[in-house]
């Protein structure tokens, strides 16, 4: 994970399941505020089984996403136990609501080759994948500490 060369306040760039409400809070300790931003650079796919996606470097790509705002450094200690091992956090230049450049943390997927190509599917994830995550990743998150992971 990138030191954190400077005290909290960060912005972390969201782009799966950590845009929602729900999952966000179950995570983090930390009341933050966020808009809407937009990541070039990067694609967003579906992880084969799982209802969550994977980003990865992509020169074509531009993934919609949600920036928080001044999150502390013991909530980013928080985000990478919950990311796990499946995610490296990097450091981005993300387009804000705003029309604004603002630096970010974001996970990126480490695991490209266990892709396939399919491009995470938004309206799916709201109308079905939300409530198995939470079934299946919070619950567990808050049992242990820990993300389900299966692969």
């Amino acid at each position: 994970m990138p030191e954190l060369n400077a005290p909290a306040p960060h912005a972390v760039f969201v782009y799966g399941s950590l845009m929602y409400n729900p999952v966000w809070e179950s995570v983090v300790q930390g009341n933050y505020g966020g808009l809407p931003a937009e990541l070039r650079g990067y694609s967003r796919y579906r992880v084969p089984g799982e209802t969550y996606p994977a980003l990865i470097e992509d020169s074509a790509g531009v993934v919609q996403g949600r920036l928080w705002l001044n999150v502390d450094a013991e909530d980013l200690v928080r985000l990478d136990n919950f990311e796990g091992d499946e995610y490296r956090r990097a450091v981005v230049q993300v387009v804000d609501a705003r029309a604004r450049m603002q630096t970010a943390f974001v996970y990126v997927w480490q695991k490209p080759e266990l892709l396939d190509g399919v491009p995470w599917d938004v309206s799916y994830f709201e109308a079905e994948g939300l409530g198995r995550f939470m079934q299946k990743h919070v619950a567990s998150w808050q049992r242990s500490g820990r993300r389900q992971e299966e692969h």
